[in-house]
């Protein structure tokens, strides 16, 4: 079959990345809709709770939502992670929870550019004061506070907020089958948008027991997933799917060695990144902290 090349319609590939924040060598990338699937017991909320911790020690996971209907039972678990109540949902039967999830994130995009104006108006005014010019009225009693002129203050300090939300025990419920939980799932780094481009984004740590089981995971969401934590399974339908999903990066074949591999201790799980950094040696990891390279990983 021959080519015929056509100037000045190559693909040019815009600046940036689809994950916003930079992590540590060994870290995902973030942002993150990760999945850890498996049964009652297996240690989903533990693996949880490690990875979401990683992210926080090195400054990368500021604000947490959870909706759960069975929060309280894991909430010493999650204690360190200075959870606002408000931002704790239990009731699954509506889209309110996500949307209210979806409206706090917007706050948070709006309050940023909030503080980003006004501080774009202090340093000006700041100048002013440095200067000979007039300094209206209207600009010295916006910046006074009554002792002095301090500058704006920002809940992060005009950090961009990197916020994660933890869904657990909701498989089955109305939440999985809602199209606004789906599509915000979808869209998950495009929520809380600014309005010179950008967006504030949310990572997404979800817990299920069943991967392929009716009124399971939606494909939509298994579709948009980054990374995976999967424990050990009996169900060998359900770990043919998954090997299937996971195809297009190794075999089936190979997929099924790696989870061997992996799974040894009752408490294994296989991690897997789909989206590895270019300095990690592969995809696939026993548990957090060994990598299991084989040719078509890395």
């Amino acid at each position: 079959m021959k080519e015929a090349n056509i100037k000045g319609l190559q693909i040019l590939v815009p600046e940036g990345s689809a994950f916003r924040h930079e992590t540590p060598e060994h870290l995902p990338k973030l942002h993150q809709n990760t999945i850890f699937c498996g049964k009652r017991g297996s240690g989903k909320g533990v693996a949880m709770y490690n990875m979401i911790k990683r992210f926080r020690d090195c400054g990368k996971m500021d604000r947490i939502f959870v909706i759960s209907p069975t929060f309280n039972s894991n909430k010493k678990l999650l204690d360190e992670f200075n959870i606002d109540p408000s931002d704790v949902y239990s009731d699954l039967d509506n889209d309110r929870c996500i949307l209210d999830v979806i409206d706090k994130i917007e706050a948070e995009a709006r309050d940023l550019e909030h503080y980003r104006s006004l501080m774009k108006q202090y340093r000006q005014f700041q100048a002013l004061m440095k200067s000979d010019k007039h300094i209206s009225d209207n600009l010295l009693e916006q910046f006074y506070d009554g002792n002095g002129f301090p500058p704006p203050k920002h809940k992060w300090n005009g950090k961009e907020p990197v916020l994660g939300l933890i869904v657990d025990d909701a498989q089955g419920s109305n939440l999985f089958k809602s199209r606004k939980f789906q599509n915000f799932i979808i869209r998950h780094r495009h929520v809380g948008a600014f309005e010179n481009g950008g967006a504030l984004g949310c990572s997404t740590f979800i817990c299920i027991q069943s991967y392929m089981a009716q009124n399971g995971c939606p494909r939509s969401i298994r579709n948009n997933i980054t990374s995976m934590v999967l424990f050990k399974t009996k169900d060998a339908k359900e770990l043919d799917q998954i090997s299937r999903e996971m195809s297009g990066e190794v075999s089936p074949e190979r997929f099924v060695d790696v989870y061997n591999q992996a799974i040894r201790e009752p408490h294994d799980f296989l991690f897997i990144d789909l989206h590895k950094k270019e300095s990690q040696p592969s995809m696939f990891r026993r548990n957090f902290d060994t990598y299991l390279i084989c040719p078509e990983t890395q």
